[in-house]
């Protein structure tokens, strides 16, 4: 029987790629379901030999802190070229944008909140 080794809900199309190839490349059988059309079923990468779970278990690991370090390093890298987006340069770039979400949010909580003030 088939164990569910990875959900794939929110996972970028480059990293799902990424896992395909790693399994293909270690022989690990595998197959995958989708979310289907209304999104309700449950997307996964699913081993189906059990005898190999464990080890696409480990390898599965082992991509995701490689990824991890990956992305880390890439936001060090942009920290000290200055180049992350900010509160302020998003502002400035839209400031129409940026104060009509912001009112939008603070009618949501006066919404939310306002059963408690009567």
């Amino acid at each position: 029987m088939a164990k569910k080794l990875y959900p794939l809900r929110n996972v970028p199309d480059d990293e799902t790629e990424e896992m395909r190839v790693l399994l293909r490349d270690h022989d690990i059988e595998f197959h995958e379901t989708s979310s289907g059309f209304f999104g309700i079923g449950t997307a996964a990468i699913w081993v189906n030999n059990p005898a190999q779970f464990d080890s696409a278990k480990e390898l599965i690991a082992r991509y995701q802190k490689q990824r991890y370090a990956q992305a880390h390093q890439h936001y060090l890298e942009q920290k000290a070229a200055g180049d992350q987006t900010r509160f302020g340069d998003l502002y400035r770039r839209n400031p129409g944008t940026v104060i009509t979400y912001l009112l939008f949010a603070l009618f949501l909580i006066i919404l939310m909140t306002l059963p408690f003030w009567l």
